[in-house]
């Protein structure tokens, strides 16, 4: 009987996911460079909008923190 040649399944997978990846990526960035060529400006994302408010949130308890209760 002849020997069958090893097959590295996880490698295959590996590599399937980076691929598939990578195109997705160059067709975000291509949609995104097209979007950005034409003016097209997006309204914020419920998560952005909350990430500015933590943020702003911070800012202003740093600076509590620093002249009120120093």
């Amino acid at each position: 009987m002849a020997k069958r040649p090893a097959r590295n399944k996880f490698r295959d997978k590996l590599a399937d996911y980076y691929l598939t990846n990578r195109e997705i990526a160059k067709e975000a960035d291509r949609k995104y460079k097209e979007e950005k060529q034409q003016g097209v400006k997006r309204p914020w994302t419920r998560r952005e909008k909350n990430m500015l408010l933590i943020i702003i949130i911070a800012l202003i308890l740093i600076i509590l923190r620093f002249f009120v209760f120093s």
